[in-house]
């Protein structure tokens, strides 16, 4: 007779994944440089000393340190060391640019979706949530905003905390579909998020569109709930129009030259 458990595992069941080496450096350093340990301009430790640290071989390394460059957090210079950039938040002159080339309407259709749904979940939380709903709100705001006063500023830290804001928000509307569907979208827009929230003063000013919602929904008021929630999604579209137009201009596109997209300093994601 066969055992039982030595049939085959259920479908969904996977094998365990290795985490190369090289992974494990490159995530190390990039939560080292988003987290201020390094600051900007800053000279990473020489190979020798990273190899030490981690207990890799200098080709783990350098592949990790080329890796950070093609995210656009260092610069290489030969002979000198690899260089923390002068901003975290250039990177959407790398990658992130090049992904809102290819896929900007793709984007600004996810950041519509988010909108509406944010609005429909303030609202909603304003005239469903109760006491234990709103405490959770309380401290989810308060969380982000200690966060957001940091110098300088976690920005791994300050995405999930947003995150968790979000969906605080959801939970507090009722019902199971809402948290889903912005968990979901969140994912998505993990990288505009932290691409924001690198922009100078922006962490102070999510927080105070923070408060500006929570105190509608602590308020009961739906109607300014909404347009508060609305408010704050809708200013990271315009910041994506931004830097495409630029990059349109710099290329010398149409449309680009002058194009105002909005009013009111740097985009205000989260």
């Amino acid at each position: 007779m066969t055992d039982p458990a030595d049939k085959p595992p259920a479908p969904r069941l996977r094998s365990v994944q290795h985490v190369s080496p090289t992974r494990q450096v490159r995530e190390q350093l990039q939560a080292a440089i988003e987290g201020g340990e390094f600051a900007p301009g800053a000279l990473l430790p020489s190979e020798r000393v990273l190899c030490s640290t981690f207990g890799v071989s200098r080709v783990s390394v350098r592949e990790a340190i080329a890796g950070l460059e093609a995210m656009g957090l260092v610069t290489v210079q030969h002979g000198r060391g690899a260089f923390v950039r002068d901003r975290v938040a250039t990177r959407y002159a790398g990658p992130f640019a090049r992904y809102l080339q290819l896929h900007r309407a793709e984007l600004a259709e996810l950041l519509k979706v988010r909108g509406a749904l944010d609005e429909l979940a303030a609202e909603e939380a304003a005239l469903n949530a109760n006491a234990e709903d709103l405490a959770r709100l309380a401290e989810a705001g308060r969380q982000f905003r200690e966060a957001a006063e940091a110098d300088p500023p976690d920005l791994a830290r300050l995405a999930e905390l947003d995150v968790a804001f979000h969906l605080a928000i959801a939970e507090a509307a009722g019902g199971e579909l809402l948290p889903k569907l912005l968990g979901e979208l969140n994912g998505v827009l993990d990288e505009s998020r932290r691409m924001t929230l690198g922009l100078p003063g922006q962490p102070v000013r999510s927080a105070q569109q923070h408060q500006a919602i929570l105190n509608a929904i602590m308020a009961g008021d739906a109607r300014p709930a909404r347009r508060a929630a609305g408010r704050h999604v809708s200013a990271v579209l315009m910041w994506v129009q931004r830097i495409m137009a630029s990059k349109e201009g710099r290329d010398g596109a149409p449309g680009a030259a002058g194009e105002d997209t909005g009013a009111g300093g740097a985009g205000n994601q989260s």
